[in-house]
């Protein structure tokens, strides 16, 4: 089922179309049978007539039904058969501040900023290699066809190579406000930033991701390791 459902969405615009075009083709044909009907005196043409305008009349009806069914199916259905619960995993909730694990050294970030996608996923600000501290308002576009949700996490220096989750949202955004958090929660160093997006059909599409530094105006004592 989950593999009809994404073959009628990817399909969808194609599918239409043809409906469209079933359905003006029977359309004109109704027309030339009716007119055919109202001239024709004998009784067999009339016959003939009627029988042809039936066809043609059923044909258009089951068009506008198909066309309603996969409208129903691809933004209803689906969207149901696929939606996320209510309340979001534990996994994918906001995460204030994560338990630092301590790194001794880490250099600067290379990451693959190939997924940022200005019409779909797309972090605007902070930009790339921006040094960050305070209060971050994040901006940027989470705009694809039938969102289920976005999540803006981070990687870096105290998470010990796992994404932690700084916000989540479930509204189509274009260029506007993702989220926010507070550098000052995290301990100084660099970090990964990536916005990604995930669809009703439970697609996640390639993620924005861009390198970060830390600068919190204060930070607690970091924490020693034990010997």
């Amino acid at each position: 089922m989950e593999d009809v459902f994404r073959l009628l969405a990817e399909h969808e615009l194609r599918l239409y179309g043809l409906l469209g075009a079933v359905a003006l083709i029977c359309l004109a044909l109704a027309l030339l049978a009716a007119r055919r009907l109202g001239r024709t005196p004998f009784g067999l043409e009339q016959a003939l007539a009627r029988r042809s305008l039936n066809n043609a009349l059923t044909g258009l009806l089951l068009s506008l039904a198909l066309g309603a069914s996969l409208h129903l199916a691809n933004h209803y259905v689906a969207p149901a058969w696929f939606a996320e619960p209510t309340e979001l995993p534990s996994e994918l909730r906001p995460t204030v501040a994560p338990t630092p694990t301590l790194i001794l050294s880490a250099g600067p970030l290379t990451v693959d900023s190939s997924g940022c996608d200005p019409e779909r996923v797309m972090l605007t600000q902070p930009s790339g290699g921006a040094r960050l501290t305070g209060e971050v308002e994040v901006l940027g576009t989470a705009n694809v066809p039938n969102l289920a949700f976005y999540r803006v996490e981070i990687s870096g220096v105290t998470t010990n190579g796992a994404w932690v989750t700084l916000d989540v949202g479930n509204e189509p955004k274009v260029n506007g406000r993702l989220g926010n958090f507070n550098v000052n929660s995290y301990p100084a160093g660099e970090y990964a930033f990536r916005l990604v997006v995930t669809d009703n059909l439970g697609r996640s599409y390639p993620a924005c991701t861009i390198a970060v530094t830390f600068a919190p105006l204060s930070s607690a004592p970091l924490p020693t390791l034990a010997p």
